[in-house]
Parts: C-alpha cells; structure tokens; sequence
C-alpha cells in the first residue's frame, strides 16, 4: 500500500466549505472573488485529478492539467445547473464544493492515488531578466493606463442638447428654452416655438460656440386651461429639422 498526502484533499475540501460560506452569508464582491476564483480556476482540477490518479511529472504540469479539469468541471457545471434551474452564485458555490468533496473522498479511499509531484527549487533570477521583467510590466501597466485614458475621454454619441421647460422659479406664463452645442465648430441655429400648434416666437442665426449654452426664458400668455409649447431646432444652412422638444405651460 503506497502512503501518500492527504493534508491537500483536507485543505481543498475546507476551502470549497468556506466558499459556500461567503456565498451564503456574505454579499462582499472580494471576499467572494478571492475564495471562489481558485476554486473554480485551481481547487476542483486539483482534487479531480487526484481522485482518477493522474500521474505528473512535475508542479506546473500539475498545474496546467489542474487548470483544465477545473474549467472541464465548471463546463459540466454550468449543463447541470442549468437543467436543475439553479444557475446562481449559491449554486456555483455548491456545485464546486460537491466535485471537490466527492473527489477528496475518492482519492483519500484510493490505495493508488499518485502524490503529488516535487515542487521546483527555485531559480537565480540574472539582473537583465529582472530589468526585462520589470520593463514589461512598466510597458503593460503604461498601455492599460492610456487604455483606460482614452475610455473615460471618448464618446460615441455626441450631440447638441436642446432643452424646453416651465420656468424653474416655478413662476405661471414662462418658459425655457436652451441648447449646449456639442458641435467641432461654432455653428448657427434657428428656433421656432408653437403654442398649442399655432407659431408663438422665432430666433434666428443663433450662434453657440462649441460646449457653450445659450438660454432664453419666454413669457407666454398665461391662461387658466394647460397649454402645449413644443420647439424646433433648425441649422440655417440646411434648414433641416435638427431637435424637437415640448413642454406643458402651467395654467394659472
């Protein structure tokens, strides 16, 4: 009978517990991450492994190998769950605590269940290896940073804000009407304002330089039923409808 370790089948079968744990009972995003991440990716390969007697010859080749049978293990997971109707983070969580305790117990009764393979002693790391490896990640994190730069500056969908509301002093007979011109170049626009469909006031060649708002607030007659202002936004050298916007007058 061949003596192995078993304190790692000990250690898996505690951690994929202590996941469960987190799962059920906390709702913190790290403490989540940093206990389920190896089991799904690591832990569940680890103990399957163990548990068919896969033979290897060396730690990351026991490593590459545990890998893969955690994420062959997530896969059929993700079948399971999904017919159980239990595809949630509890049921992940159960899901890899089964697979890592059924396979801890198998491999602890199994009388041929490899041990685990030497680990490596470590290597002498040369000056330029360091200098390369810190250049790489100087590199990377410089990339990422101007990654994460150009994200945060760019917008796909940009354009002019136009804008028609009751006055904000909440005052009967007035309304406000605005653009913010999000334009490369200073452009000229014509307003048109209605009144219940009937033509009330008009602006023309309004020039808004880009980023800046130019804002009127109209008196209109004040009456005791509701009335509808709607406000058409035009570009003169087109003259093609550009913004459309409405608001209710409050009645007196």
């Amino acid at each position: 009978m061949k003596i192995f370790s078993t304190r790692d089948l000990l250690v898996a079968f505690l951690w994929a517990g202590a996941a469960v744990a987190a799962v059920a009972l906390s709702d913190s995003l790290l403490l989540r991450t940093a206990l389920c991440a190896p089991m799904v990716f690591f832990i569940s390969g680890h103990t399957v492994l163990r548990a068919i007697g896969v033979w290897t010859t060396s730690a990351s080749q026991h490593l590459v190998y545990a890998v893969g049978a955690s994420l062959a293990a997530g896969i059929a997971g993700g079948f399971a769950l999904n017919a159980a109707g239990f595809l949630t983070p509890l049921g992940w969580a159960l899901w890899f605590w089964a697979v890592t305790a059924a396979a801890a117990l198998v491999a602890t009764s199994c009388r041929d269940t490899p041990d685990l393979p030497a680990w490596p002693a470590p290597s002498r790391v040369r000056l330029w290896q360091g200098a390369a490896l810190m250049l790489a990640v100087l590199v990377a994190t410089g990339a990422y940073a101007l990654a994460v730069r150009d994200e945060a500056a760019f917008r796909e969908f940009k354009y002019t804000e136009f804008w028609m509301l009751p006055s904000a002093s909440g005052e009967s007979g007035r309304i406000t009407v605005g653009i913010r011109s999000a334009e490369t170049q200073p452009q000229r626009f014509d307003v048109e304002i209605t009144l219940d469909g009937q033509p009330f006031a008009v602006f023309r060649s309004i020039a808004v330089a880009p980023g800046d708002i130019w804002a009127r607030e109209i008196p209109v007659p004040a009456l005791a039923t509701r009335q509808t202002a709607e406000a058409r936004l035009y570009r003169p050298e087109d003259n093609r409808l550009y913004r459309s916007v409405s608001t209710l007058v409050p009645p007196i």
